[in-house]
């Protein structure tokens, strides 16, 4: 009785594991939560009593600064586009490590000039030079996130559709191959495939079809995950794998699902952003040429008066 008994907690020892790890995960999930919680909190606290406290003014020494080093961090965003274009530019290291340079000046800069102008608007030229400075920073978010869905990463590298097309090929074939005992997944993931290549008439319903696809896509790993563990759950059970054995096929299984689904939504949206990004390029210009004389204007009238 006593080894019949063991026997069957043994078996259970898999599922027992994968719930520990699904805890683990929610816990570290919550965690992320949390600190971000936790740090705009932090930043609400400190621009609450910076507005409040008159700790500084924008024309003390110490606002006057955090100004300047704001100014020279925007005026340094200007290097990344001017590398893309220069020749003499262009042999200076690779472009990954300008963009992220670009990207933090574009983070720094809004913040430190925020903070300079004690989140007051003191006259109409300081309204105009803090609402361009945040149409460029709200524009290049925005630049930033279309960016790495047509690059590799940061890399700089332009992704090519036959690329993409080709990945998910790939990772067809791997389904047939180490997925063939779970065909209702491999059903699922071939009914995301068709949907998200269809084409959808009129530009409306193009518009549905690329904003719907991230939450599709979303849907489709749930309910894949939750067939997924029926299917492995019943073979490690048969099969008698222990617990690690268990979650690390589970987390391979899944793995192998996200890359699939996101390599079809990437080949999908892949035009539809090429075509933002264009557009983006357009309406970017015009708020860093308005960014630039506001912010001439708005140092001139600072000194003058």
């Amino acid at each position: 009785m006593k080894n019949a008994g063991s026997g069957v907690i043994d078996t259970w020892r898999p599922i027992a594991g994968l719930r520990s790890l699904k805890i683990q995960s929610l816990i570290e999930n919550v965690g992320s939560w949390v600190t971000w919680f936790a740090l705009a909190a932090l930043f609400g606290t400190i621009a609450l009593l910076v507005r409040t406290q008159d700790w500084y003014t924008s024309g003390s020494a110490f606002g006057y600064n955090l100004g300047l080093a704001g100014g020279l961090l925007m005026l340094a965003l200007l290097i990344y586009p001017l590398k893309k274009r220069m020749r003499l530019l262009q042999r200076i290291g690779p472009i990954k490590p300008w963009f992220i340079f670009h990207m933090v000046c574009g983070v720094l800069g809004p913040l430190l000039i925020i903070f300079h102008s004690t989140f007051r608007i003191g006259s109409q030229n300081a309204m105009v030079a803090m609402i361009s400075m945040l149409l460029v920073a709200g524009s290049g978010i925005v630049g930033r996130f279309i960016y790495v869905r047509i690059h590799d990463g940061l890399s700089g590298h332009e992704l090519k559709l036959d690329k993409l097309e080709g990945d998910e090929e790939s990772e067809k074939l791997s389904f047939n191959r180490d997925m063939h005992w779970a065909p209702d997944v491999i059903a699922m993931l071939m009914n995301f495939r068709d949907h998200a290549k269809q084409q959808k008439p009129g530009l409306f319903g193009e518009a549905i079809r690329f904003l719907s696809l991230p939450w599709r896509e979303r849907r489709v790993r749930h309910l894949c995950h939750r067939a997924l563990s029926g299917h492995l759950d019943k073979r490690a059970l048969d099969r008698q794998w222990d617990a690690p054995k268990r979650i690390r096929r589970g987390q391979q299984f899944d793995s192998l699902v996200a890359r699939y689904t996101s390599t079809v939504k990437r080949a999908a949206q892949y035009n539809t952003y090429k075509r933002l990004f264009a557009w983006w390029h357009i309406l970017h210009l015009p708020f860093v040429y308005l960014l630039a004389a506001s912010a001439v204007y708005h140092v001139i009238a600072v000194h003058m008066y």
